[in-house]
């Protein structure tokens, strides 16, 4: 049984030119009616809630009619309440509205209204590279100076105790973290740096799945940056400010994308740096490398789509590294493994290239160096350059699947032509198969 009676559905079938409805007929459409009176109430009061309001209104209705891909119902508003008017229409009473009486001698002899002005658009210079152009759409320079004086004149007046006119001063906005954050802030950084490892996994699990952190990321950003910066030489510092931006970037409740221009550079410092240790021949510095060309091949694939210059940008700068001959191997071998880590896309067109070029101006010199350092920095370098080879030829394997055969001498010396006699006859020493070697030498064509 529906709330709304047969008769109701009749009058309203009249009323459209449909007479000699079934009783079957409206029951039917009753029952439809109520339903969808009942869903489009339930979504209206969806976003009455939203709206954080306890009065249904006209504007959720047509919200809700929105929804359900229905035409709102235009020229309704509430306002005051509608009056009705009672009348008996075959022994039935049926309501209506009370519409006005109007007078139509009273509307034509009412005035015509004005008519409205056309929109029209025009255009001027504000300013052509730095001069504002005397057009009359700009302030002359009588009302620059005008003004100008008029705010010297204000401030003087206020300076001299006497204030004549009421000047609303906009004070400066603080971020006022509460006592519990900073505490949480100051326990969190002492425990990043203690030599306790249970305590720093703890530190770095809350701050990868803490979800009140918010207010604090800027905080963390520029305490690692500020860290970085100090201790430039002090690996373990380097390490656990690595293992910091680690957990805030894989922490998933944290919004950090309008920090990455922060958190970058220390990435990149620890990444091609000169010098990140005290004793480089006793520290493992190379480790920490990679461990910072991985966080930045993380950043790149997680937020190179929606920031389209984030990765061209880091690769620029990696590849300048890598190519300047003034750069000492360490920053070299930083670049390679970050080039490395974006991808076989990038080294395949940027890097592959350049490795005969780099190697005959900086490699090959320093292989035949006197100096024991220079000699494994720079055959750290070579072998960055052979894995990275070989990263290309394993993705080209993956994507083309072919019978293996033995490598022909044309194909080496092709090989060695591209690439240069150092890093190919490193690369073959180490590869034997055909078309590990074919897919470096499709990069010729």
């Amino acid at each position: 049984m529906s709330v709304f009676p047969k008769d109701t559905i009749k009058n309203i079938g009249e009323s459209l030119g449909i007479s000699n409805l079934k009783d079957e007929t409206t029951t039917a459409l009753a029952q439809d009616v109520e339903y969808r009176i009942h869903e489009l109430i339930q979504e209206a009061t969806k976003f009455m809630r939203h709206s954080k309001r306890t009065k249904l209104t006209v504007e959720d209705i047509n919200a809700a009619l929105r929804v359900k891909n229905v035409e709102p119902l235009y020229g309704y508003m509430h306002g005051d309440s509608p009056k009705f008017r009672k009348t008996t229409v075959n022994s039935t009473d049926v309501y209506f509205d009370d519409d006005e009486e109007i007078d139509f001698d009273t509307v034509l002899n009412k005035p015509l209204p004005k008519i409205p002005l056309d929109v029209t658009f025009t255009a001027h210079w504000l300013a052509i590279e730095g001069v504002q152009p005397a057009i009359p759409q700009n302030p002359t320079p009588n009302d620059a100076k005008a003004e100008l004086l008029s705010k010297r004149n204000k401030t003087h007046a206020s300076s001299n105790g006497i204030t004549t006119d009421q000047v609303n001063v906009k004070p400066l906005v603080k971020h006022v973290l509460s006592k519990e954050l900073q505490m949480y802030f100051e326990r969190i950084t002492e425990a990043i740096l203690n030599d306790n490892e249970r305590l720093q996994s703890q530190a770095f699990e809350s701050l990868r799945l803490d979800p009140g952190l918010h207010q604090l990321l800027p905080y963390f950003v520029q305490h690692i940056h500020k860290k970085v910066a100090q201790n430039h030489k002090n690996l373990d510092i380097l390490e656990a400010m690595l293992s910091m931006a680690h957990a805030l970037l894989n922490n998933k409740h944290l919004f950090i994308e309008p920090y990455l221009h922060q958190l970058i550079p220390p990435i990149l410092s620890c990444l091609v740096g000169r010098m990140i240790c005290e004793n480089p021949q006793q520290q493992d510095h190379w480790s920490t490398r990679r461990r910072a060309a991985h966080l930045i091949a993380y950043i790149c694939n997680r937020y190179g789509k929606s920031y389209h210059t984030l990765q061209p940008r880091i690769t620029k700068t990696l590849l300048r590294a890598f190519l300047d001959p003034g750069r000492p191997l360490t920053t070299q071998y930083g670049a390679i493994i970050g080039l490395d880590e974006i991808g076989t896309e990038v080294t395949r067109v940027l890097v592959v290239p350049n490795i005969k070029f780099y190697a005959e101006n900086s490699l090959d010199y320093s292989l035949h160096s006197t100096n024991p350092l220079r000699v494994e920095e720079a055959n750290r370098c070579k072998q960055a350059l052979v894995d990275m080879l070989k990263h290309i030829a394993e993705q080209h394997q993956s994507e083309n699947m072919s019978m293996e055969e033995d490598i022909q001498e044309k194909d080496k010396q092709d090989l060695i032509e591209f690439i240069g006699v150092t890093v190919g006859e490193a690369y073959l020493a180490t590869e034997e198969r055909e078309s590990r070697v074919k897919a470096i030498l499709e990069l010729i064509q």
